[in-house]
């Protein structure tokens, strides 16, 4: 007889299996429901596989759920374990499995009625379920792992089935003993990805999500400037007095880049779905419409709700910035070690965020536009009111900015107020500004991604940009004029090129001519002395 058979015929009842998931970062794994009942009920009950508080709990609220149905509970001491065993669990997702794999050791459920499924949901104490985090990702991995079907609390039902795109069978469940009759085969729903409803309030069409660029009075080289950010992808810093229109400069940057595809967006859906249980409230104007996320964190955010942590790791605001834009106000204002943290983002696209027990990498591909005053009072340049603060105010203001993270942003800007003759003026704007630039900014792109191998401007690699048919000899020797006494780094080259490139698409030029590099290098950020407010 084979040894594994032999163990097998003198083994008792085999535990109970039912398939949970978690979020592990932006994704789901699976994790193993096992649960025996087995000895004295005296002995208390075992909750196993790196619990947290949550979990632990879950076993009070599953046996005051079978008392509120008066169902009768396992007999002996109930064993639950968490497979595998090496990683900590967290959350109260496993709620439903355990109270379902609970209900097949008291006979409510034969082990097979089990099988084929992921159970996900939250218990109450009176039998009714709740939606938890990450539906999103958990339909993802029963796609991606050829499970047929996810049992969810109805309220996840709308993500749920987004992700499921028909290969996978939603079964909704509003308790315990609704999903008791489902996995008896009772009542076998079938669902179809419902067409997304129309977006309207009282019959009149949802406002736009983001701002139309015809707001912005004024400020004709900061469009400009806006403009070339998008067309390129570069990072941008804002600087002047309050009230000069930093923040809504920054604001419609998202409405002049592409739309995002389908794929994105349900990618940055997913993100947001790992911190909320159901569709965010623009999540269907978001589906509809593809607009670039914008994301404004306060300058006041913790260093693990900007770039990511806490326990159990969860995505900062740089990851929900995915695919669209972090807005960064009062950029000075802003812990010293959360900014210098964006400068591994900013470069890869991606944060790893590492602990003793796990290793997490998060999406952070964004684009970064900034906001600061040129010093503590913010009226340091403006034309008519004087300045306030002394020199050494004014250094230690900006030295709260490190020299390599402004070194990675490409666009640098000076702003003055807006005036009154061109606040009021009553010339009608073009509308919508927004929607026209950005068929220009999507057919630029186009032609970037064709020419740079599938990567924008504000990526481009310095084997690329050497390129002798790039770079027109006037240009080339500008740039190295302006490199003697080490004013510009490698990287302040690379940076001033990629800038360089994205005007000359912008003038539909074929090579960076030498007013390109001279306007790329006018938006290079200098130190203080020489660029002054």
């Amino acid at each position: 007889m084979d040894p594994l058979s032999e163990l097998e015929s003198f083994a008792g009842p085999r535990p109970v299996l039912v398939l949970a998931a978690e979020v592990h970062g932006v994704d789901a794994r699976i994790v193993e429901i096992q649960a025996s009942a087995f000895g004295s009920e005296q002995n208390p009950p075992r909750i196993l596989g790196l619990p947290d508080a949550a979990v632990r709990e879950a076993y009070h609220r599953v046996r005051t759920a079978f008392q509120s149905l008066q169902m009768p509970f396992p007999r002996g001491q109930v064993v639950v374990n968490l497979a595998p065993a090496c990683t900590r669990k967290a959350g109260s997702g496993f709620d439903l499995s355990i109270a379902l794999a609970l209900a097949c050791l008291a006979g409510f459920l034969a082990k097979s009625q089990l099988a084929g499924r992921i159970v996900i949901g939250e218990l109450g104490l009176d039998g009714r379920l709740r939606a938890v985090p990450g539906v999103l990702a958990m339909v993802e991995l029963a796609r991606n792992y050829g499970i047929p079907a996810l049992l969810c609390p109805l309220e996840s039902v709308p993500l749920a089935l987004l992700a499921a795109r028909g290969e996978v069978g939603i079964h909704p469940t509003k308790s315990l003993a609704d999903a008791l009759e489902i996995c008896r085969g009772h009542r076998k729903p079938e669902y179809q990805v419902p067409e997304l409803p129309p977006l309207s309030l009282s019959g009149n069409k949802r406002p736009k999500s983001y701002t139309d660029l015809s707001r912005v009075r004024g400020q004709e080289t900061a469009r400009q400037a806006l403009m070339l950010a998008a067309v390129g992808g570069h990072n941008i810093l804002l600087s002047g007095p309050p009230g000069c229109g930093k923040s809504l400069l920054a604001s419609c940057l998202p409405g002049l880049l592409p739309k995002l595809d389908m794929e994105m967006r349900l990618c940055v859906l997913r993100i947001r779905n790992v911190l909320e249980t159901d569709l965010p409230d623009d999540g269907l104007q978001f589906l509809e419409e593809g607009i670039a996320p914008f994301r404004a964190p306060h300058h006041t955010i913790s260093y693990a709700g900007l770039v990511g942590g806490g326990t159990p790791i969860r995505p900062g605001e740089i990851s929900m910035a995915h695919g669209g834009v972090l807005f960064l106000d009062e950029l000075p204002e802003f812990r010293r070690e959360s900014l210098e943290a964006l400068r591994q983002p900013l470069e890869q696209g991606q944060v790893h965020i590492r602990r003793s027990e796990q290793s997490i990498i998060f999406p952070a591909r964004f684009q970064l536009i900034t906001a600061m005053n040129p010093c503590p009072c913010g009226l340091l340049g403006h034309p008519s009111l004087p300045c306030r603060d002394s020199p050494q105010q004014i250094q230690r203001y900006r030295g709260r900015i490190s020299g390599p993270l402004l070194d990675r942003i490409d666009l640098h800007l000076s702003l003055q107020p807006v005036s009154g003759e061109d606040f009021l003026s009553d010339r009608a704007p073009e509308l919508p500004l927004s929607e026209k630039l950005r068929k220009r900014v999507v057919e630029l792109r186009e032609r970037q991604l064709a020419r740079n191998g599938g990567v924008l401007n504000a990526f481009l690699g310095e084997v690329q940009l050497r390129a002798k048919d790039r770079l027109a000899e006037s240009a080339r020797k500008l740039l190295l004029a302006h490199c003697k006494g080490g004013r510009l780094s490698a990287r302040g080259i690379t940076r001033v090129l990629r800038v360089a490139q994205s005007l000359a698409d912008l003038a539909d030029s074929e090579r960076i001519r030498e007013e390109d590099l001279a306007g790329a290098l006018h938006y290079r950020w200098r130190d203080g002395a020489e660029r002054g407010p």
